[in-house]
């Protein structure tokens, strides 16, 4: 949250931004304090030749009592909310929130022992530092969590390079988009493809052959050409429009526009978020704002044409297995979405819109009973096999074609189904009502006696 999660409110708490000796004093306190308690406790590598820093960032995982059966029985594993008080405890903290169940926000008093340039004289408030810790459930999110944040916001440029090709970086792991679900739900829309750190870099085409994944870049600048030697790092020459994350191909568009207006089409492009990372982050907006431009000026990176198709044939032959996922994933979701709009979209316009008005609702009713639920109760009529594909989605001119042939027999039966069950409640009320008296009660009594024999 960069130090800001405290800082606003009617009980804010100050939280200078540390010089990075501080910072690493404070870090290293608080892993020895947190190694009492987890097997695994480790820090980000942080952004490149940052002047101070606005929090402590700590990923751990494995409480020792749910591992250590010499603490407590091997059985048993304290939950969440007892793992994060018990850091709470540890760090010292005065003030904790939590926006979800596996993080945790703290603020913990500045140490005595060092001096903060920033401290107020005049004022009684307390001093403090921000430590933000992840909990994680396993080792291989623990080593994810790790890779995701290092280098301060270099996942957030990444991203912002490789979604137009339909892939996207989040706290589980490197998925692909599916494009026919993402305007309804992007959560379905995502198709895991790896949680493994060396598996992304591969296919992304990203060295790790030396000290990239071991320490901080020594510079900004030396990120953003790391970054750069992504295999989908394009430098695109002039943006098409704002929705290009569902474009196919990647546009070079004119090379004469220039200066600004290159940077504001690059503005456009970006989503929300990214936007709003411009204005909190340094280093995405001088990646947008001065990177971009440099490599376009010099006539970087401007040559080679993937599209998002071919980039989702390069993932299904790197992750083997991950197509036959794709595929069912968006057959179900398709397959959901045609139950909600079958009927009002093909069914029901089919059927001729000058037949009486409950006659048309009846029969309107029973086909999509017929259809999309394999009802068999309207005199045995049942849908024709061939209205389902292979791919289990319904052929919707076939299905408009039968409709149009079967209806006024649908018709029928179901609207004498109808009338037989109205009539049928239509007595049972009238038998409740006559029930109600005294009278006609004993006299059903004393029949239904006879009826058995109890004179």
């Amino acid at each position: 949250m960069g130090g800001l999660a405290f800082s606003s409110g009617p009980n804010a708490i100050f939280t200078p931004r540390m010089r990075p000796e501080v910072y690493r004093v404070v870090r290293d306190r608080c892993q020895a304090k947190l190694r009492e308690l987890f097997m695994a406790v480790a820090t980000p590598i942080e952004g490149p030749a940052k002047a101070t820093f606005g929090d402590v960032d700590l990923i751990v995982a494995y409480d020792k009592y749910r591992i250590s059966p010499l603490s407590k029985p091997a059985s048993s594993s304290i939950s969440i909310e007892a793992q994060k008080e018990a850091v709470y405890r540890a760090l010292g903290a005065i003030r904790c929130k939590s926006e979800n169940s596996n993080t945790m926000n703290m603020a913990i008093p500045w140490p005595k022992d060092i001096p903060c340039e920033e401290m107020r004289p005049d004022s009684n408030e307390p001093v403090c530092i921000q430590v933000d810790t992840h909990f994680c459930k396993s080792l291989d999110h623990f080593h994810w969590m790790l890779f995701r944040h290092a280098h301060g916001v270099m996942w957030n440029i990444i991203g912002s390079t490789i979604r137009p090709f339909g892939l996207t970086v989040d706290e589980v792991g490197l998925h692909i988009r599916i494009p026919e679900l993402e305007e309804v739900d992007k959560k379905k829309a995502r198709v895991l493809l790896t949680t493994k750190p060396e598996e992304v870099l591969n296919f992304l085409g990203l060295k790790f052959d030396d000290k990239q994944w071991e320490e901080p870049f020594a510079s900004d600048q030396d990120l953003c050409e790391y970054v750069a030697t992504c295999r989908l790092f394009r430098v695109k020459r002039k943006a098409t429009s704002a929705s290009s994350d569902d474009n196919n191909t990647v546009d070079l568009g004119n090379p004469e526009i220039k200066g600004d207006d290159e940077v504001a089409d690059d503005i456009r492009m970006l989503k929300a978020n990214d936007r709003r990372r411009m204005a909190q982050r340094p280093l995405f907006r001088k990646w947008i704002e001065e990177f971009l431009p440099g490599c376009r000026a010099s006539g970087r990176y401007p040559s080679t044409r993937l599209t998002r198709d071919e980039v989702r044939e390069q993932a299904f032959e790197f992750f083997p297995g991950v197509r036959s996922i794709y595929d069912t994933t968006l057959v179900n979701c398709l397959a959901e979405r045609q139950q909600h709009t079958l009927w009002k979209r093909v069914i029901k316009p089919a059927i001729p819109t000058d037949i009486e008005v409950n006659r048309r609702g009846c029969c309107a009713a029973a086909l999509k009973k017929i259809i999309l639920n394999d009802d068999s109760s309207f005199d045995g009529i049942v849908a024709p096999l061939n209205l389902k594909g292979s791919n289990g989605l319904f052929d919707e001119a076939l299905v408009r074609a039968w409709v149009e042939k079967i209806w006024p027999v649908v018709l029928d039966v179901a609207w004498r189904i109808n009338q037989d069950r109205y009539m049928a409640n239509r007595l049972h009320k009238a038998a409740v009502k006559r029930t109600g008296s005294g009278k006609e009660k004993s006299a059903n009594s004393d029949k239904h006696a006879e009826d058995l024999g109890m004179d």
